[in-house]
């Protein structure tokens, strides 16, 4: 029994003592894998003792991986920059106006980057040469490991170490403490370095992916330049190709000028008539209807005006209130209109000259403009206050006196006595307001749906989605047959149509007017002689002349016409049974009006045709 009592009261390990053999063993072991390879440059290597080596090694680890987290985070930032270069190129396809200085600075960015990238690309080759040497020392730990030989416990136990003073259970105690730190520590190794091949491995694939990407940015950058510079040249040879139409355009004008000055003064009565050579704005009269006659009969022409009465500048008082009427604010009218704001002058002039009533108070004076129905929204009254304000003005600081027609604007007095409450209160929430810069403040009724210096005033495509048009506007798309807009004398011909053979008839008178003498040209008149007098020739007549010069048409069987983007008629193509006529649209306009029956005229540059069967 007291041989059992010795076996079993084994005196105790001390920890120290065998952690401390345990770490020097261990430290053994992995001396033998790293010395000859990854601590060649290893600063951890000649500490000797061991928790500062363990210290320096974890300093050594959070480096790499501060180093990777860094190395990931600038390739995320290069991907980012990529991504915003793709966005601007696709902004950059959608323009025209795209300077070199904008593709220059987007270039310059793809270079940064490119640069960039080939700075990660080299630590990461410099990552690749360090870790060949870690992945043989992986795959070496991993197979020491693997082949590692330990005795079973048995083995253990009924062994006894005399070289270190330790019996078998003892001993067994010592090997297992030893297995369990070569196994955690062999699998910090290797899950250290798996963790470290993965990093490398991710970022090297991402910085190939990145590559890829940016060479295909670069290539859409250059596509997108050329298909740039392909818009440019199209575009400046548009530009080349509008310039020299305007230049012909002109030309023609100029030509159709000096054949209207050599017209006869019955001839230029006549033009001036039917074309109105004054400027009508909306006002406070009734305004008639704009529905056209019925064809008394078929097939009918008719030429119908798109506005009336204007100098297409400035405001369409009926486009302000198409404006007005969507909810534009009178800021946003003056605005459109006169491309630029409103200021509020603080030393306005109390007071005015006015023709016929002397020195006017101010405000007095725009209660009287009888220049827009009073019933309007209150907001297209207001861009009207601003706007006839605006007018008076230039003339009060160029000390003249403004008088009370359309030569200027309409004044009442009545008006003024007893301004509408609308009027007035827009006259007063306006006050001491006018247009900035000192535009010119020009407006008319109906512009047709086309200002100069503006545009084409629609809010969508022309002619249906016109403000004019959307407003009600009478004068919008009209056949004029009545003496003017204010007057309901038609001369005997109370409807805007013409015949095939009527129709015709401006087509011979066409044939005189080019090729005929003077003494043929003035007898191209209207026919109905009651209102205009003269010696017109009559339909037959302006036929044989027609045929004279080898050009003779007996009816107009189709009609057609082109709308230039300047907003005006460009050219007017008839069939007839002479074959297919073309004639520039101002002047079939000047002849048509020279030889139409009655009233019936085209009163603006911009017009159509119409046949009625």
């Amino acid at each position: 029994m007291p041989e059992l009592k010795k076996i079993v009261t084994i005196p105790s390990v001390n920890n120290g003592v065998l952690y401390k053999t345990v770490g020097i063993v261990f430290l053994l072991l992995t001396s033998v894998l790293l010395a000859s390879r990854v601590l060649a440059d290893d600063p951890c290597k000649n500490i000797s003792d061991l928790d500062d080596k363990a210290k320096c090694y974890e300093e050594q680890i959070e480096k790499k991986e501060n180093e990777y987290q860094s190395t990931s985070s600038k390739l995320e930032q290069i991907r980012n920059t990529k991504n915003q270069i793709s966005q601007k190129i696709s902004g950059l396809l959608s323009q025209i106006s795209v300077t070199q200085g904008e593709i220059d600075d987007l270039q310059n960015e793809i270079t940064k980057i490119k640069k960039q990238l080939d700075e990660i690309n080299a630590i990461l080759a410099d990552r690749k040469t360090s870790l060949a040497e870690k992945i043989s020392l992986r795959n070496k730990v991993v197979r020491t490991y693997s082949k590692r030989h330990l005795l079973n416990d048995i083995e253990t136990f009924l062994a006894t170490n005399t070289s270190i003073g330790l019996n078998g259970f003892q001993f067994a105690t010592l090997s297992q403490a030893f297995n369990t730190a070569v196994t955690d520590e062999t699998i910090k190794i290797i899950s250290g370095l798996n963790s470290e091949i993965d990093s490398y491995e991710k970022d090297k694939a991402e910085g190939e992916k990145l590559k890829g990407e940016l060479e295909a940015t670069q290539q859409e950058f250059l596509a997108a330049k050329a298909e740039l510079d392909a818009r440019k040249n199209s575009a400046q040879g548009e530009l080349s190709d509008a310039a020299k139409k305007e230049s012909g355009y002109q030309d023609k004008l100029e030509d159709l000028e000096d054949e209207i000055s050599a017209l006869s003064e019955k001839q230029q009565s006549i033009l001036k008539q039917k074309y109105g050579d004054e400027y009508g704005s909306v006002g406070d009269y009734d305004t008639p209807t704009s529905k056209t006659p019925d064809p008394p009969f078929k097939p009918a022409y008719a030429a119908f005006s798109y506005g009336a009465y204007t100098h297409y500048k400035g405001m369409s008082q009926y486009g302000a209130k198409g404006r007005a009427d969507s909810g534009k604010s009178y800021e946003d009218i003056i605005e459109f209109y006169y491309k630029t704001g409103v200021d509020e002058v603080d030393d306005f002039p109390d007071e005015l000259c006015v023709e016929g009533q002397g020195d006017m108070d101010f405000q007095e004076y725009l209660y009287g403009i009888a220049e827009m129905p009073s019933d309007w929204h209150k907001e297209a009254l207001k861009a009207q206050a601003i706007a006839a304000r605006s007018y008076a003005y230039r003339y009060q600081k160029k000390g003249n006196c403004i008088c009370t027609t359309q030569s200027c604007q309409v004044f009442l007095k009545s008006k003024s006595d007893n301004p509408p409450s609308r009027w007035k209160d827009a006259v007063n929430d306006t006050e001491g307001m006018v247009v900035s810069d000192g535009v010119v403040t020009y407006y008319s009724s109906t512009t047709g749906g086309y200002i100069e210096n503006v545009g084409w005033d629609t809010y969508g495509s022309w002619p249906g989605n016109a403000y004019e048009k959307k407003a009600g506007s009478p004068w919008f798309y009209k056949a004029w047959y009545t003496k003017s807009y204010s007057s309901s004398d038609t001369c005997g011909h109370n409807h805007p149509w013409l015949s095939e053979k009527e129709m015709a008839d401006i087509l011979n008178a066409y044939v005189v007017w080019s090729n005929g003498s003077g003494d043929e040209k003035d007898h191209i008149s209207p026919v109905t002689t009651s209102c205009w007098g003269g010696d017109p020739y009559s339909l037959d007549e302006m036929a044989s002349k027609a045929d004279k010069y080898g050009k003779k048409y007996s009816k107009v069987t189709s009609v057609d016409v082109d709308i230039s983007n300047g907003g005006y008629t460009s050219k007017v193509t008839l069939g007839t049974d002479n074959g297919t006529v073309t004639l520039n649209g101002d002047t079939f306009k000047t002849v048509f009006n020279l030889r139409a029956p009655g009233y019936v005229a085209i009163r603006s540059r911009l017009f159509d045709l119409e046949k009625r069967n």
